[in-house]
């Protein structure tokens, strides 16, 4: 019997068909993810790109669809809008959030790192210590939390905000007016601003840190957080993706050269050596916190997310006081074997 060429072909392709077919399956049943960051792709962010190309959402059926933030502040309102169902943001955001919005609240679910509030200036400015900013310009965009937080650093000092001069601007060009003397000072995330502002060629000496830690105003920060209705409606999901995140950043702890690359993969225009600082930054503040001392990796304590709530109400003038079930789902950390905190590699 003849078999045409032809039939050959047609057979191959079915045959070939049939064997990817489990493949396509398998690719089909990944779970779309859309999952927002707090702001630019930066440093730490390198943790989820890691978690990507080592396969670790894979592994758990998920295909995140990592998008840069717009200001960790603003993440609480894409994820109870709806746009996003998880993502990493800022928690201090969440506690204002959930008091005003109690049917349709957001939770943090695991933690990163303690707010770094600070107030930042250059030398040669006259400031030195909080008595220093009477009379001063302070530079501070709208949405910056370390400026919806001044109440709290004004009580715990003794400054009110009456005794300061304010400038708003976005936050993109916050330390520009910094440096080109148009502001005293500014209100940032030290992180941020110590960054940016060495990335424009600022020495780390000339630069000075008032911080709200100092002065006594500790509190939770970043963190992963989800909307409530989809914790209640895919629990199991929002597990698999922290169990994922979890990996990434314990990987990225271990092998931060490894993230960084992964990180630069998806922006190559990012100055790596910066980058690599701001890793070192975000890493050693998410691993010498006490919560992550105490319990391991993306834990709060109770009395943690209470302190902080009391804290940020004050601050934000709130008529009414949130419990620590209404800001904080404990369900989701992977085991403590799974969150010990690794060695800190070299980059």
């Amino acid at each position: 019997m003849q078999v045409s060429r032809s039939t050959l072909l047609r057979g191959g392709a079915a045959l070939a068909t049939l064997l990817a077919a489990p493949r396509l399956a398998g690719a089909q049943a990944l779970e779309r993810i859309p999952l927002t960051l707090n702001w630019k792709f930066q440093g730490i962010h390198g943790a989820f790109f890691l978690a990507q190309d080592r396969g670790f959402f894979r592994a758990e059926r998920l295909n995140p669809e990592i998008v840069a933030g717009d200001g960790s502040a603003n993440v609480v309102n894409r994820l109870a809008g709806g746009a996003f169902q998880i993502g990493l943001g800022d928690v201090a955001s969440v506690v204002r959030f959930n008091t005003q919005n109690p049917d349709k609240r957001v939770k943090a679910i695991y933690n990163q790192t303690p707010a770094d509030l600070a107030i930042v200036t250059l030398r040669g400015r006259g400031i030195s210590k909080p008595e220093d900013l009477r009379g001063k310009i302070i530079g501070a965009p709208i949405g910056d939390t370390a400026f919806k937080m001044f109440p709290a650093f004004s009580a715990a000092t003794g400054i009110p905000a009456s005794a300061l001069r304010w400038e708003h601007m976005a936050p993109n060009i916050r330390e520009a007016m910094l440096m080109q003397g148009r502001v005293d000072a500014i209100t940032a995330n030290e992180g941020t601003a110590l960054f940016n502002l060495k990335g424009a060629g600022v020495k780390e000496e000339d630069m000075v840190f008032l911080r709200y830690g100092d002065v006594g105003v500790n509190l939770v920060n970043i963190g992963m957080m989800a909307n409530e209705s989809f914790i209640r409606d895919k629990p199991e999901t929002v597990q698999r993706v922290i169990r994922a995140v979890n990996r990434g950043y314990a990987e990225a702890i271990a092998n931060p050269g490894a993230a960084l690359d992964s990180l630069m993969r998806r922006d190559p225009l990012l100055n790596r050596a910066i980058e690599a600082e701001r890793l070192r930054y975000g890493v050693e503040r998410m691993t010498e916190q006490p919560d992550a001392k105490q319990a391991g990796l993306g834990f709060y304590s109770e009395a943690g997310i209470r302190s902080s709530i009391e804290v940020i109400a004050a601050a934000e003038q709130l008529s009414t006081r949130i419990g620590v079930d209404d800001l904080y789902d404990a369900r989701f950390l992977p085991p403590a074997e799974a969150r010990r905190i690794p060695t800190i590699g070299r980059v």
